[in-house]
């Protein structure tokens, strides 16, 4: 359910440092690299066409039933193009099951026999999931997972071979895919070291001091040697919408800043990052965080970044996947439209979460002014009921627009104008006979802070109303690096 509290980004970015050696990089080569992440795949052998399948095709948003036949088409489409490298920025199974990281496997060996080389990074949902299980007949039962060994032995020829300087403590690595461009892969996942400890599950992440003390000396090493670096992680180093931090914290690394520093430090200028599901790219400070979409959720975004080192520029193109059958992508259209219930289900209980505890004194406060506080909800569910009522077309608007990498303004302000509406109607059913009134005020006092996340998450916009306000296009650019500095060409 975590795309649901999204906002709209996209697109690839950047990657390189300014000038190299001219012994390290051919000067009139183009490298083209390929990204998609997040393929949630669940083995065909892991289910059947019983209850238990159906019922988890019913309840994720993700087409995870329908991922296996969408990764072999992409597979497909990537040996049409040709790149020289895939990356996959993690969540490369749908909860870890040991027969998916398997039957990937099966998928990434048809692209190394046409002479692509993929590289993988994990996922929350990777290693040590709790959550691994079959689906056949009526019934989910456990399954095989792995540990981080059982990852790294799946992955070797995937970047954890010997081609790669591995981390001694997480699944980072480094490694050098084309002459003088290296690719840091770091491990910003939280799980179990062994089968010893206990398992819990963990949507957030963070990157170990140790790992960090690793990058550093990874990134100086490539900086004496005069090589340009990209790093790819599963959780943001950068928000992509102003807050996300504090309303998001799970989709972003708790140590992002000093991680990001260091990355900076070291000439990084790009990071490639999935687990939000959204397709968006946010700059801050010189550091480019690309957050691809999901393969298993709709649209199904792949990005294309053709580096020019003779010109020091990366041209990006967004291509949404057209190749899955008609069905298998309204499927996928038709539960984000559906799945407004339960994004009103989540914000109205985070919602409450925060309004209940005092909810007993503003109803006191409203009463002695004569307000009648009658049809006040009572509970998280009325609130929810509420809130469909009269917000459920922006809310669906908002996933859609999200989901494909929006940024369209008259779009973004016509969803904003339908939000007060329907702020208004919220509060015309609770209070009919001071609904104008009691609007005015929310607007007044509410909005100006609300607005800006809006804007953030639908216009593409980074510390809207700042110095620093930001916007990078999310489908295509030309990205030129030149004196430090970023020059985008639409």
């Amino acid at each position: 359910m975590k795309h649901f509290l999204l906002t709209a980004w996209c697109l690839l970015m950047l990657m390189v440092a300014p000038s190299v050696n001219a012994t390290t990089m051919h000067s009139n080569d183009n490298y083209k690299i390929m990204v998609i992440s997040d393929p949630h795949l669940l083995s065909p052998s892991l289910y059947d066409d019983g209850n238990a399948a159906r019922q988890l095709d019913k309840s994720d948003m993700k087409m995870v039933i329908q991922s296996d036949y969408i990764m072999h088409s992409l597979i497909d489409e990537i040996i049409k193009a040709k790149p020289q490298l895939l990356l996959i920025t993690g969540d490369l199974t749908f909860n870890g099951e040991r027969a998916s990281h398997e039957r990937l496997v099966e998928h990434l060996q048809r692209l190394e026999q046409a002479g692509v080389r993929t590289f993988v990074i994990p996922g929350n949902h990777d290693v040590m999931c709790p959550y691994s299980k079959q689906y056949k007949g009526d019934e989910s039962k456990a399954v095989a997972n792995v540990t981080s060994e059982d990852f790294a032995a799946i992955y070797a020829n995937y970047g954890y071979g010997n081609d790669s300087n591995r981390d001694p403590n997480s699944l980072s690595y480094i490694c050098e895919p084309v002459p003088g461009l290296m690719l840091l892969g770091i491990d910003s996942n939280i799980y179990a070291a062994s089968r010893d400890e206990e398992v819990v599950y963990h949507t957030d992440g963070t990157v170990k001091p140790e790992t960090i003390e690793w990058v550093k000396q990874q990134l100086a090493q490539a900086k004496q040697s005069g090589k340009r670096v990209i790093a790819m992680m599963h959780h943001h180093l950068v928000e992509h919408i102003d807050g996300e931090a504090l309303l998001l914290p799970n989709y972003i690394a708790s140590n992002h800043d000093e991680v990001a520093q260091v990355l900076r430090d070291g000439g990084v200028k790009v990071v490639f990052t999935g687990h939000l599901h959204i397709t968006d790219a946010a700059t801050e400070d010189g550091i480019t965080d690309v957050s691809t979409g999901s393969a298993s959720t709709y649209p199904i975004a792949m990005r294309t970044a053709t580096f020019d080192s003779s010109h020091a520029s990366l041209s990006i193109d967004t291509r949404i996947f057209d190749s899955p059958s008609n069905c298998v992508l309204s499927q996928g259209r038709a539960k984000i439209e559906n799945s407004a219930p339960a994004l009103a289900g989540i914000i109205s209980r985070r919602l409450w979460d925060k309004i209940s505890p005092r909810l007993e004194q503003m109803k006191e406060l409203f009463a002695e002014e004569g307000v009648d506080v009658s049809k006040v909800p009572n509970n998280a569910v009325e609130l929810s009921a509420l809130l469909l009522r009269h917000l459920q077309q922006p809310l669906t608007q908002s996933l859609l627009m999200v989901e494909c990498g929006g940024e369209d303004p008259n779009q973004a302000a016509a969803i904003i104008e339908a939000v007060k509406q329907g702020l208004h109607g919220m509060v015309a059913d609770i209070f009919p006979d001071n609904a104008d009134e009691i609007t005015d005020f929310l607007i007044e006092n509410a909005m100006p802070r609300v607005e800006p996340m809006l804007r953030s998450a639908l216009e593409d916009i980074n510390q809207v109303g700042t110095p620093q306000q930001s916007h990078t296009h999310d489908h295509s650019l030309r990205i030129r690096l030149v004196d430090q500095h970023l020059s985008t060409e639409l």
